[in-house]
């Protein structure tokens, strides 16, 4: 009989740590094109939705989306308004191949903030 509070001691922290809670998310989709005529300038469109665990929510309703050129260099930052969890974004760039993705700050349940970001899309502007 002594052995069941043993087993429960063992078997309910594994269960609380099996059901963790999921984590916020943002889903990502960035693409690129060419300006044509040879300009050396094209467009990078960006968006994606926020995905959102119950009880979290957004701090801001602006995300960051950051394009950074493969190899080095600075990093261009552009604002965007979240509208409901969704969001878009054209930007022209000039011709090369750049790492793109996006950042925003959320508050978990109990009211801590956190940012999170999506995975880097690789892009080629044309």
């Amino acid at each position: 009989m002594c052995r069941i509070p043993l087993v429960l001691a063992v078997l309910l922290p594994t269960a609380v740590f099996a059901q963790s809670a999921p984590l916020p998310r943002i889903d990502f989709n960035a693409s690129g094109g060419s300006g044509g005529n040879g300009s050396g300038v094209g467009t990078a469109s960006a968006g994606g939705r926020i995905v959102l665990p119950p009880g979290w929510t957004l701090s801001i309703h602006t995300i960051t989306i950051r394009y950074a050129p493969n190899g080095g260099g600075a990093t261009l930052n552009a604002f965007v308004p979240v509208k409901g969890l969704q969001f878009t974004l054209d930007t022209n760039l000039t011709s090369g191949n750049y790492k793109i993705w996006a950042v925003i700050d959320v508050k978990d349940a109990d009211g801590k903030e956190r940012q999170i970001s999506s995975d880097p899309s690789n892009v080629n502007i044309q």
